[in-house]
């Protein structure tokens, strides 16, 4: 998208919320094909050119719809918004474990943090090698990568530093800390020497590393390790404190109780430790009924009308 003031603020982490206007978007067996507003990540923002590029998993309806945009067309942008990332003043070594989602997200933060000097680990879950499809990108954002595919053959390892193979993330999340990977070698970044993680994914993945943390990685982190994770609630106006339809609680790790609501719009990145995991699925679930409802429409009207897409 060319948008050269939404481009000129970007920082590394923001979001920006996108969709189609509704007098453009085309009519298709009397269902105009307009999307809602989608929270989309700076995957790659260009301030000379004012292009931004952004990454769409095709999931839910209007997600899939970015699919029938056509080169031309005007698109509603507002942004950047959301809290840019972190980055530390003292040098680190830091570790990002992402799947498709992380995937955008490490493209515009990887290189910011290797600019000021840190060292970036990137564990990438994917489902299989075809996902991947900026490989290039995704090495030059990290130092090290350890590809990870549920299933089928590895993602090839082009580089000596890195690593890959095919299986359960959080199993070889714990070969790969304790060296044990086949043919793995001298590791490039240590778990031991790393002083920050951001978990960037779904609802699943963060709960994966949130129980795995005090389990099975335990052993591997200093004590004072930093946990961050990306939470990615329902989002609608995006403003920061104004539709509150990405109210998510946060808790006392010790106790479990619920201690105060906050934007997730205005704080994506949390401490993991104080998320309220559980409230976060309850708020992604509740339109799933029309969720479900839309995509099966959606189905029909694209084999129907022969919709052209990308």
């Amino acid at each position: 998208i060319n948008a050269p003031m939404a481009a000129r603020n970007f920082k590394p982490g923001q979001f920006y919320r996108v969709q189609n206007f509704e007098t453009t978007a085309p009519l298709v067996g009397n269902t105009r094909l307009q999307s809602e507003a989608m929270a989309m990540i700076g995957a790659k923002v260009d301030t000379e050119s004012g292009n931004i590029s952004l990454m769409v998993l095709e999931q839910g309806a209007s997600s899939r719809l970015f699919a029938t945009f056509k080169v031309g067309d005007p698109i509603a942008i507002m942004g950047p918004t959301g809290v840019r990332t972190t980055i530390p003043q003292d040098l680190e070594s830091i570790l990002v474990i992402g799947g498709r989602m992380g995937a955008a997200h490490i493209q515009a933060v990887g290189p910011a943090l290797r600019a000021a000097g840190h060292r970036v680990l990137y564990i990438a879950g994917f489902r299989n090698k075809d996902e991947v499809y900026c490989q290039d990108e995704l090495e030059a954002a990290a130092d090290a990568i350890f590809w990870v595919t549920e299933e089928g053959e590895p993602i090839p390892a082009r580089r000596p530093q890195d690593h890959s193979a095919t299986g359960d993330l959080l199993s070889l999340i714990v070969h790969y800390a304790s060296g044990t990977l086949p043919n793995q070698g001298v590791a490039t970044i240590k778990f031991s020497e790393i002083k920050r993680v951001m978990v960037v994914g779904t609802k699943k993945l963060v709960k994966i590393i949130q129980g795995a943390r005090a389990n099975e990685l335990k052993v591997f982190f200093r004590d004072n390790t930093q946990f961050i994770a990306s939470i990615y609630g329902p989002m609608q106006c995006m403003l920061k404190g104004v539709c509150a339809q990405c109210l998510q609680w946060q808790v006392n790790p010790l106790t479990g109780q619920r201690t105060k609501a906050v934007y997730a719009c205005s704080w994506q990145d949390q401490p993991l430790d104080i998320v309220d995991l559980d409230n976060l699925g309850e708020r992604l679930a509740q339109n799933r009924t029309q969720e479900i409802l839309s995509n099966l429409w959606l189905d029909y009207l694209f084999a129907e009308f022969n919709v052209e897409r990308v």
